[in-house]
């Protein structure tokens, strides 16, 4: 039931204009599947953010600026759509300021993964004296916004004091610092703490966001499969929970599918309501596996500013053992963490894996870079 449902579709637009003075004008609506062509979109809506506060903000020409910054809205726009479904017009303050949200916890799993705080490995009593230094979330949040690591950092006051059973009094001062400063930097928490800012946080986010449905269940098909029964009249999606293969970046494909040769597959998925829940559940789900996840650009970095999630364990072409990357080597881990730089198979004794197939974060940008390259050509 942790899984997003791959079909799930949206709204991007092909055509978009937020140059006119009577507010944004989309058109010519494409539907997509963000789960296949965005499956990093929080990390995507972050940098965003940081496009428009760190970079944008440093062109001293007004005229420039605003350029620039229509531009990268009218590309947010027609590569994944408006933030909801009932967001008649495209909010510019709205959109910043979910995105300084996710911005600040995209921060804080980067730090949690730079330090390898995994939580299987870090106990109870130790999370408390485990100090990590993460943004203040004033950078991000004021006083009327409903973002819980601003009220927790900013707003609240310190907990009561703690009678210990010995008689003695905590007053959490050694490792609790609430009532910081705005213009501070960064906000000093201990790990025990900030995962639960985390938890609450993301949670907060989704509360009656997300609905809960099947897999391959399209209710427009039901209870009929389409075709005559010839194969060449056959659809998927006329066949609800057909176990047909999903491609690399997660698509079903009609072609050359016979669904007499399949089974059928029940599967639970999580389903979300608009385009902002989702990239809170991308929150979700790499809270969840961190750290056992890396990062990469896409291919067309550059351009699109996507990346890929790739597995922090991998498995050695030669041994076969699972293997973590240190720095420029390979090493192996076993049970009790471990760790092995020599592989006994391997020529070089160095454990190796293989590239990875993919590397573009979606068709759609692979298709665009090479239409824009046989263009120049």
């Amino acid at each position: 039931m942790e899984r997003i449902d791959p079909d799930w579709q949206w709204t991007r637009y092909r055509k978009v204009d937020l140059s006119r003075d009577d507010g944004p004008r989309l058109s010519y609506a494409i539907k997509y599947r963000p789960a296949s062509e965005a499956a990093t979109l929080h990390r995507s809506f972050a940098k965003a953010f940081a496009d428009q506060r760190f970079k944008t903000t440093e062109i001293k020409n007004r005229a420039l600026r605003k350029k620039r910054r229509e531009q990268f809205l009218e590309h947010w726009l027609s590569s994944f759509g408006k933030l909801t479904a009932d967001e008649n017009e495209f909010n510019e303050f709205e959109f910043n300021k979910e995105a300084g949200f996710v911005w600040w916890i995209v921060q804080v799993f980067n730090l949690l993964r730079e330090e390898e705080m995994d939580p299987t490995k870090v106990g109870a009593v130790d999370a408390y004296g485990i100090m990590i230094d993460v943004p203040n979330p004033a950078q991000v949040s004021s006083d009327g916004d409903d973002f819980f690591p601003f009220q927790r950092a900013a707003l609240d006051p310190p907990p009561a004091p703690v009678t210990a059973l010995d008689g003695t009094v905590n007053d959490h001062s050694s490792y609790i610092r609430r009532n910081i400063p705005r213009d501070q930097e960064t906000w000093s928490v201990n790990y025990a703490e900030l995962i639960e800012v985390l938890g609450l946080t993301i949670s907060k986010k989704l509360q009656d966001g997300v609905k809960l449905t099947f897999e391959s269940l399209d209710r427009e098909t039901l209870p009929a499969a389409k075709g005559s029964g010839e194969y060449k009249s056959y659809s998927v999606k006329g066949f609800p929970f057909l176990d047909v293969q999903r491609g690399r970046f997660g698509s079903r494909s009609d072609l050359d599918v016979n669904p007499l040769d399949y089974t059928y597959k029940i599967e639970a998925v999580l389903q979300p309501k608009d385009l902002l829940t989702y990239i809170w559940m991308l929150c979700a789900e790499e809270l969840t596996e961190l750290p056992d996840v890396d990062f990469e650009p896409c291919k067309n970095f550059d351009e699109c500013g996507n990346v890929l999630k790739r597995s922090r364990f991998r498995a050695c072409k030669h041994c076969n053992k699972m293997v973590i990357q240190r720095a420029s080597t390979y090493v192996a881990i076993n049970a009790d963490y471990v760790e092995n730089i020599q592989c006994l198979k391997s020529p070089t004794k160095a454990h190796e894996v293989r590239k990875h197939r993919r590397e573009w974060c979606a068709p759609s940008c692979q298709s665009k870079k090479r239409a824009k390259t046989t263009k120049v050509g």
